[in-house]
């Protein structure tokens, strides 16, 4: 029988994607944070994978620190933390350190308790840190038509190995899953930072495959676009 540990020993935590847009909002946010403060900051990359698509990005001075489940220390890192978000406890891991920068980035839907997670993020943070986060959006238009005809929605998986309800391949029928445990409509999602202590400042939506309707629907809808990313501070 496999475990959850079976399944991340096989998978990538971090998909390594170029550049893509949401990551490219988690880029310039950083940096425009950065520049308010006017000096170097320390970033922290949860579930960063093996190949951080965000640490190129980092600035001179800058100190970026990653955590994942791997043993093998990821590609252009500063600090490496080796944990299971599922079983450790990160602000124990890190006692002691804040962060002025906190990437989030589509790890909460691998989380049995996101809640936790993000309280002890909460941990590792002052009155002046940012953190972005970012997960699938289960109200995703797309999914809201697929529902209508039986399809079982994108992001959702019901196989602890294959995807199944697609259909056809093409909706992803039979591939292999992704580890999602939770998922979060705009609604939940607002919802649970709020819970965990987050103010937010912003929530920026924007699409995951580039096809006329996603282009146009990002631009105005946050419930119905594929993700958001949310930059988030500490509420008082």
């Amino acid at each position: 029988m496999k475990t959850y540990e079976d399944f991340l020993r096989h998978h990538q935590t971090a998909h390594p994607f170029n550049m893509n847009p949401r990551l490219g909002i988690f880029a310039r946010e950083y940096i425009g944070h950065r520049t308010r403060l006017g000096r170097p900051v320390r970033i922290l990359d949860v579930g960063c994978g093996l190949d951080p698509a965000l640490a190129p990005c980092k600035a001179v001075g800058d100190t970026y620190h990653g955590c994942d489940f791997y043993d093998e220390r990821p590609r252009g890192v500063d600090e490496y933390t080796q944990l299971d978000l599922n079983r450790d406890s990160l602000a124990t891991a890190l006692t002691g350190q804040t962060f002025d920068v906190l990437f989030c980035g589509e790890v909460i839907e691998h989380l049995f308790s996101p809640d936790a997670l993000l309280r002890e993020l909460r941990e590792l943070m002052t009155d002046e840190s940012i953190l972005l986060l970012s997960t699938p959006n289960l109200g995703y238009w797309v999914n809201r038509l697929l529902l209508l005809v039986g399809v079982s929605p994108l992001f959702l998986e019901n196989s602890a190995e294959r995807k199944l309800g697609r259909f056809v391949r093409a909706l992803g029928q039979g591939n292999p899953t992704e580890g999602h445990i939770r998922l979060f409509t705009y609604r939940a999602l607002r919802e649970l930072v709020e819970l965990c202590g987050f103010e937010i400042v912003s929530t920026t939506p924007t699409y995951v495959w580039r096809f006329p309707p996603d282009l146009v629907i990002s631009r105005f809808s946050r419930s119905l676009a594929a993700t958001n990313v949310f930059l988030l501070r500490r509420s008082i």
